[in-house]
């Protein structure tokens, strides 16, 4: 499967949320797109971890073998909120955690590094953002802000500092509720709504005639050969779009 075909089937996993499912034993887990809320509970056993991102990248295996067997415990917690449910409720319940811990504690190593190896590399959200030219859309936002400001002098910013208004307050204005923000949706999703939000800017004509040439970038939205390829690789998953 080609670079570009991968791709497409990240995003529509990402847009559907899709859960991917394994075994262990005659058990049967899901691993979860990560949430707001789980990046927060991740984040004290990521930190426990000594990555090797070099080799990470080039043989994920081989550290992802290492890092289950010097930090077995921490490998085998991280992979229990990976497979928790995204509602509040079972984020929080720490015996069905625990149980899930626990049942991954007594697998092979071999088997739990490559299990582990998923959740090490499954944030796919800064390729998707490059293969949909977002990270390019929003060079051409900055530019044509700077000139904006510049022939603005009177206009003050403020806030934006934390996530609180950078991330959260965007997405509620947006309509997402708390709910959605930090246990329901997918972080990544999230990320490619706020990176991929509708903008529009006034410029004068004399504003317009500062900025260097603009093109356009990433997927328009109207046009049905790209609706049509979306369309096709959800389709492709068993997911229906209701478009026949």
């Amino acid at each position: 499967m080609d670079d570009r075909k991968t791709i497409d089937y990240e995003i529509a996993d990402v847009i559907t949320g899709k859960p991917h499912e394994f075994t262990v034993g005659r058990k049967l887990f899901r691993i979860y797109p990560v949430t707001l809320a789980k990046t927060f509970a991740l984040k004290r056993y990521m930190d426990l971890l000594s990555f090797n991102n070099d080799i990470l990248k080039t043989n994920p295996y081989l550290e992802s073998m290492r890092l289950v067997q010097e930090h077995r415990n921490c490998c085998c917690e991280i992979l229990a909120i990976h497979t928790t449910p995204n509602t509040y409720k079972d984020l929080y319940n720490t015996q069905t955690i625990a149980y899930r811990r626990n049942v991954f504690e007594k697998m092979k190593d071999e088997d739990l590094a490559t299990l582990f190896i998923h959740v090490l590399t499954s944030d796919k959200t800064d390729a998707i953002i490059s293969h949909l030219k977002l990270d390019k859309e929003q060079e051409r936002m900055r530019k044509v802000m700077e000139v904006k400001n510049k022939d603005n002098k009177n206009n003050i910013s403020f806030g934006g500092l934390t996530i609180f208004g950078s991330f959260i307050g965007q997405l509620k204005e947006m309509g997402y509720s708390d709910n959605e923000i930090l246990y329901e949706r997918g972080y990544s999703f999230l990320r490619l709504m706020l990176a991929d939000k509708m903008t529009s800017i006034y410029l004068t004509d004399e504003e317009q005639g500062k900025l260097p040439a603009l093109t356009l970038t990433g997927m328009d939205a109207n046009d049905p050969v790209a609706a049509r390829k979306i369309i096709s690789n959800l389709e492709k998953r068993g997911i229906k779009t209701g478009t026949q």
